[in-house]
């Protein structure tokens, strides 16, 4: 009687066993599949990854991008205490355009006159009172 459960308990766990490698199989399929489809929707991944895009695509963007003139936009930050009037009137005083209000950050973009200098702009709006900083609109990297 012992033989015979330790026999069936024996075909249990080859079965159990059997379950778990299938599973695992099919899970391993799956996965294989899955980024096959993934390459097969992105055709330029090994463009982006490699940076060979023979001058054409990202690589193009990013040339044509550092050719284009400065950027006649400015993000300025106030402080709360002192609020934003001084800066508004300074911003009306300089004919530039008040693009958006930042109530979060403390903040506004503004837009500055074309046939205006920016850095002598920025330099005008740092002197203003309760300025914190002053920054040329762009794209910044975090490290």
């Amino acid at each position: 009687m012992q033989n015979y459960l330790y026999l069936c308990n024996t075909y249990l766990k080859e079965k159990n066993m059997m379950r778990y490698i299938k599973a695992s199989l099919l899970l391993v399929g799956f996965l294989l599949v899955q980024s096959t489809t993934a390459m097969a929707q992105c055709p330029i991944k090994e463009q982006i990854m490699n940076g060979d895009d023979e001058g054409k695509g990202l690589e193009k963007e990013r040339r044509e991008r550092e050719k284009t003139s400065v950027s006649h936009t400015l993000i300025i930050f106030f402080d709360k205490k002192t609020g934003n009037k001084p800066l508004l009137k300074a911003i009306k005083k300089q004919g530039c355009t008040l693009l958006y209000k930042y109530k979060e950050f403390s903040g506004v973009a503004v837009k500055v006159d074309e046939k205006h200098d920016v850095d002598k702009a920025i330099a005008d709006f740092k002197k203003v009172k309760g300025v914190t900083s002053v920054n040329k609109d762009g794209i910044m990297q975090t490290q």
